[in-house]
């Protein structure tokens, strides 16, 4: 089968043994295998209910389509202004105001102010599951942002440890970055994503341990590049691919520093005509130039891409230290892990989003440090917990109401019977479970639709999806001056109209100050669209 990547957007061959069970997705349907391995992770992660095994059956949806599903209920980046409905202060969240869902700041949700089981309900076997669960989940409170020894960073979320970001997401150790993504130990950088260990990088993707370098896609200790990719030592490079340990190179040819910096200057990347053309021609280069595509290091009978150090994993990316995982993005340090997204140290895991440190786990997200645990929702240090959402430190509850040991272990069977009947058993939950619009969510980054093609596919659209609050005047992208030298301190009173989309976007101080010491052109799109630019050029 072939099987388009989510993430890196590269095609790769799934070999398909002889002891494949083939079947048509009931989405899509497209043709797809459920391997030996796959049934067995399926069995490890199956719930064990004194000496019976509640057998979790093979996934009725391709990989693509359970990765699409899962990634609906994770918001990474949508930040609204709303309040909170235990204090009523003015919050930053990744719910919208107008949500359904009930929303409380980090410490509201943190404090003993409130009690997950005051929202408990009776198990009714004669009602959806999925429909209880709704109903549970959009009563308990959730988290506004998810934040950890943060300064001066409220506009994040997924954010640890960092100091004076803004408007970025799943990021940890990070001091002074903008629209960036996925990345840990940064310094001074702006729309980047999937970078590591680097300082004062813009647009770039990929990277690590490098240094003052702008579109750096794929490279390693690398320094003063412009537009380079798969470079490892370089410094002061344009627009090249491949090289190692090279200097004063220019669409890979060796020049004198004198000649290099000329040609450099010659595409004036301080004006927005000039970086464009920069970029431009670069793409058209990697194009036309034979260059690495596959970004797995150190490992062992693995298919995927952006993975090092593991083994024994089918259709896996964006990943470290993994053994006997399979469809799964963004995981680190797993094992027998099947069709997750977001995870780390977790072992006999499937289909889960944003679980952190779990053990026997299915069919759950925002849930860390627990074990035993099925279909649940930002539960923490649980277990033997079925349906249950804001739970901390709590065993054998259903729908958030405690049992005992023996009463919770002859209802589940119960309820998975009945889930059995209805089609729920063994699926995650539907996209109308979740809080977030399609276009709110992760998935439309790595599978993006029209608004038509969402609704047309049963998704939920959000129109009003921006928050920029009024300014003194609007200009349209195109009409900025060309030249960051040319820029006026008080763009930062204006709204700026995406010209590609007309999306507003307001500039930071701190955003301002890093384009005018990088000698950088305001950016003439919205951020989102340069997001998605990004992830596009993984697959160049």
């Amino acid at each position: 089968m072939i099987y388009q990547s989510p993430i890196s957007n590269l095609q790769f061959l799934s070999v398909v043994h002889s002891s494949s069970m083939q079947q048509a997705c009931s989405s899509c349907s497209t043709d797809f295998a459920v391997e030996d391995a796959d049934l067995a992770i399926l069995e490890k992660a199956s719930p064990r209910i004194g000496d019976s095994t509640l057998t979790i059956p093979p996934p009725k949806l391709c990989p693509s389509c359970r990765m699409q599903r899962r990634l609906v209920f994770r918001n990474q980046q949508t930040l609204y202004r709303r309040k909170c409905d235990s204090s009523g202060k003015p919050i930053i969240s990744i719910y919208s105001p107008d949500k359904d869902q009930v929303v409380y700041s980090p410490d509201e949700w943190w404090s003993d102010k409130w009690d997950p089981f005051s929202f408990g309900k009776d198990l009714d076997l004669n009602r959806s599951f999925f429909e209880q669960f709704k109903e549970l989940m959009r009563s308990v409170p959730h988290i506004g942002v998810l934040l950890s020894n943060v300064q001066n960073s409220d506009f994040t979320n997924q954010s640890y440890g960092t100091k004076d970001c803004y408007l970025s997401s799943a990021i940890k150790d990070c001091d002074s970055v903008l629209y960036t993504q996925n990345s840990n130990n940064l310094t001074d950088c702006t729309d980047v994503s999937y970078c590591f260990h680097s300082e004062l990088l813009y647009e770039s993707t990929d990277t690590y341990d490098s240094y003052g370098s702008t579109g750096a896609f794929h490279c390693i200790n690398c320094s003063d590049c412009v537009f380079v990719h798969d470079c490892v030592g370089c410094k002061n490079c344009f627009g090249c691919t491949g090289l190692r340990q090279q200097e004063y190179h220019f669409y890979n040819e060796p020049l004198k520093k004198e000649e290099y910096e000329q040609r450099k200057q010659e595409y004036a990347l301080h004006t927005s005509e000039g970086l464009e053309k920069a970029r431009s021609d670069f793409v058209d280069f990697l194009r036309k130039t034979e260059h690495r595509t596959d970004f797995t290091l150190q490992c062992e009978n693995v298919v995927g891409n952006n993975i090092r150090n593991s083994r024994n994993c089918v259709e896996c990316y964006d990943s470290l230290d993994l053994e006997d995982c399979r469809y799964s993005t963004w995981i680190f340090g797993c094992k027998d892990a099947g069709d997750c997204y977001g995870m780390g140290d977790s072992q006999v895991v499937y289909d889960c989003v944003g679980v952190e440190e779990v053990q026997q786990v299915a069919f759950s997200f925002g849930t860390s440090n627990s074990h035993d645990c099925y279909y649940t929702d930002l539960c923490f240090d649980c277990s033997h917990c079925f349906g249950c959402v804001g739970l901390r430190n709590k065993e054998y509850c259903i729908l958030n109401k405690e049992y005992s040991a023996d009463e919770y272990n002859k209802l589940v069977p119960q309820l998975v019977a009945k889930m059995e009947q209805e089609g729920e058993w063994g699926e995650f939950f539907p996209a109308q479970v979740s809080a977030f619009a399609y276009n709110e969510s992760k998935a439309q980054e790595v599978y993006p639709l029209t608004k038509e093609q969402a609704l047309q596919k049963g998704y939920s659209w959000k129109d009003d999806i921006d928050d920029v609050p009024k300014s003194e005047k609007v200009v349209p992208g195109e009409r900025l001056p060309s030249s960051i030298e040319d820029i006026p301190d008080d763009i930062l009173n204006w709204a700026i109209e995406c010209q590609e989309t007309g999306r507003p976007y307001r500039l930071t101080k701190g955003e301002l100050e890093f384009y005018r010491h990088r000698r950088l052109p305001v950016p003439r799109l919205h951020h989102d669209v340069r997001l998605k630019r990004r992830i596009e050029m993984r697959d160049v």
